[in-house]
């Protein structure tokens, strides 16, 4: 039976996964600006990674700040928009969507099924998110860095499945295996599916313990579509 709800990842799903050597310039840029060093700062950046997506400095300036003021630094007002300038424009472009992405979530909604997005992410995403052409697929939204927890804690899940009137065991979540998600989704009881449609060998990527899995697998989009038709 075709379930009524499917939930989606975002990142190494939907969209890309953000390259390293484009996410290092990012952070290089910002250190610049701070005239820091950008090999500590990045350091120090990434040491606070789970913070970020966890919210716990309120903002995407507060995610700066948090990390300048360890040199010893204030950034000016128009230092910090030309900062949070840098992270939104290239999270704008991070959050374009895969090939035949957005014709999957079409055709999934044209079934009557509803979607919602369950994402580990910083406040960026959430800030741009509007700008996507994904955004207007989903019925709901659940930002780690919003809800101050991650995959695969059961709060991303059912925050979702709530804001969707939906239940567990009508819905499946799909994911590329970041942050152990297909392994939480299935402990609630939701039927979950690997989407593994990246190269085999790609640069160096921003992802997040992806455990082995032997549960459902697609490898294309189409894929996708056509195992939740069956249900």
């Amino acid at each position: 039976m075709t379930p009524s709800t499917a939930l989606f990842d975002l990142f190494g799903t939907l969209v890309p996964s953000p390259p390293m050597s484009g996410y290092r310039a990012m952070v290089d840029r910002i250190a610049a600006i701070a005239d820091v060093q950008s090999d500590e700062f990045f350091e120090k950046w990434m040491s606070v990674n789970d913070e970020r997506l966890l919210g716990t400095f309120g903002s995407s300036e507060g995610d700066i700040e948090h990390v300048i003021r360890k040199f010893g630094v204030e950034l000016s007002a128009s230092n910090m928009d030309e900062c949070m300038h840098l992270r939104r424009a290239a999270t704008r472009d991070w959050i374009g969507p895969l090939d035949g992405a957005l014709a999957a979530l079409e055709e999934l909604r044209g079934l009557g099924i509803k979607l919602g997005l369950v994402t580990d992410s910083v406040f960026d995403v959430p800030g741009v998110w509007e700008h996507s052409p994904l955004s207007s697929q989903f019925s709901a939204a659940v930002f780690s860095c919003e809800q101050h927890f991650r995959k695969p804690d059961s709060v991303m899940y059912t925050t979702a499945l709530e804001l969707l009137g939906a239940t567990a065991a009508d819905t499946v979540f799909v994911g590329d295996g970041g942050s152990s998600e297909l392994e939480g989704a299935e402990r609630l009881g939701i039927r979950a599916i690997k989407i593994d449609d990246q190269p085999g060998v790609q640069p160096s990527v921003l992802s997040v313990d992806v455990q082995e899995w032997s549960g459902d697998t697609v490898r294309s989009f189409r894929e996708l579509v056509e195992l939740i038709r069956q249900g």
